[in-house]
């Protein structure tokens, strides 16, 4: 019941518009004293106040408010002196050719005419003349605003068609975003999953070599020690980083350490090599990175790099890294003419995107001022211990 009542409910606006017409209309009675008043009054009432429904009943407004018109003009209510009908049939029959159907609309438009002609001829018997002229008008009346409704029938037709696109393509666009970082946080996850291994593989050496030496020389085996609690703690900040993140099933844990800051060189020399001329500055006092934090960094700067390369049109690119007391900056700025922004083949800002809230990081990206791409980064690198 209640959602067919909100299916009955108007529009504000076209409610609005009826109680206008209906106050116009009930002033225009008194003013012209069309009698009788028993008549008249709800007959403008209803003629008006059925336009509120314009748009969700266009044919039942037309059918229920030229009956009441030509009920009006069988008790004898004036046909020639009231100007306010005049706007009721404009917006019903607007409305009509626009929201039916075409074979309702055509269907509607007969009847209009065959009421308003039968209206007139009761009019006649109580008096009233008509000429030629008021023939014309009154054809032109009814057939005009049908026509316009009718015209843009096709055009609203054609934006709901084009609204109805956007939205699917709109759709389509966030499916393949989540897509995008479904697949980016399962292959973060594989990437940590791996940091986690190597820590467990160095932990367990470490433990050997501080069993020997407990053996051969009990008073050098603090180091190892000490060592396998650092390797622990900085593992288990790292497998908190886990909680949340998907890993595909079936999928082997690997041994082999990832790549890091200190491995920006190699990557830098890459770029070079496939036509991108890189600028590699490091601001503040180089430190030991937790593992995740390390491998993140990396990452984002290997991927802003793909992008300058292959989307951004860039001539040169600039790779900033800064070390500030609690968070690692990273910049990556091109000087290209394209969008940069990771639309291509790969997963671009939304892998970026993904890394950095990992670690409740900021991430800002976005064409510079001057031309080209810049993408910034803060990863905090607090001890979490």
């Amino acid at each position: 019941m209640g959602v067919f009542a909100r299916g009955l409910r108007p529009p504000l606006r076209d409610a609005l518009l009826a109680l206008a017409l209906v106050a116009v209309g009930e002033v225009e009675t008194a003013s012209e004293h069309l009698h009788p008043y028993w008549a008249s009054v709800p007959m403008f009432a209803v003629l008006m106040g059925l336009l509120a429904w314009r748009r969700r009943a266009p044919s039942l407004v037309v059918g229920l408010g030229f009956a009441a018109a030509l009920l009006g003009a069988a008790a004898g209510v004036s046909q020639h002196k009231p100007f306010s009908p005049i706007f009721a049939i404009f917006v019903a029959l607007y409305s009509l050719a626009l929201y039916a159907t075409p074979r309702r609309a055509l269907l509607g438009l007969g009847y209009a005419a065959a009421c308003v002609y039968a209206q007139i001829a009761l009019a006649t018997r109580y008096g009233e003349s008509y000429g030629g002229t008021d023939f014309g008008f009154i054809a032109v009346l009814l057939v005009a605003p049908w026509l316009v409704g009718k015209a843009m029938h096709g055009r609203v037709a054609h934006m709901g068609v084009l609204e109805r696109r956007a939205e699917r393509a709109e759709r389509e666009r966030e499916q393949r975003a989540a897509e995008a970082a479904r697949e980016e946080r399962a292959r973060i996850a594989r990437e940590l999953h791996d940091v986690i291994a190597h820590s467990v593989s160095v932990m367990i050496v470490q433990s050997g070599a501080a069993e020997e030496v407990l053996r051969q020389a009990p008073e050098r085996a603090l180091e190892p020690i000490r060592a396998v609690q650092d390797t622990g703690r900085a593992a288990l900040v790292e497998m908190a980083r886990l909680l949340g993140m998907l890993r595909r099933d079936g999928e082997e844990l690997g041994l082999a350490p990832q790549p890091g800051l200190d491995d920006l060189e190699t990557l830098v020399g890459e770029a070079r090599r496939a036509g991108l001329p890189v600028d590699l500055r490091v601001e503040g006092e180089q430190r030991p990175l937790p593992l995740g934090v390390d491998l993140s960094a990396y990452r984002i700067v290997q991927e802003a790099l793909t992008n300058a390369r292959k989307h951004a049109g860039a001539a040169q690119a600039t790779v900033t890294i800064r070390y500030a007391p609690e968070v690692l900056e990273l910049e990556v700025m091109d000087d290209g003419t394209g969008a940069g922004n990771g639309g291509g083949g790969g997963h671009g800002l939304v892998g970026m995107r993904e890394r950095v809230a990992l670690f409740g990081g900021e991430l800002d990206a976005g064409p510079r001022p001057g031309g080209g791409f810049r993408v910034q980064a803060r990863l905090p690198v607090r001890d979490h211990a």
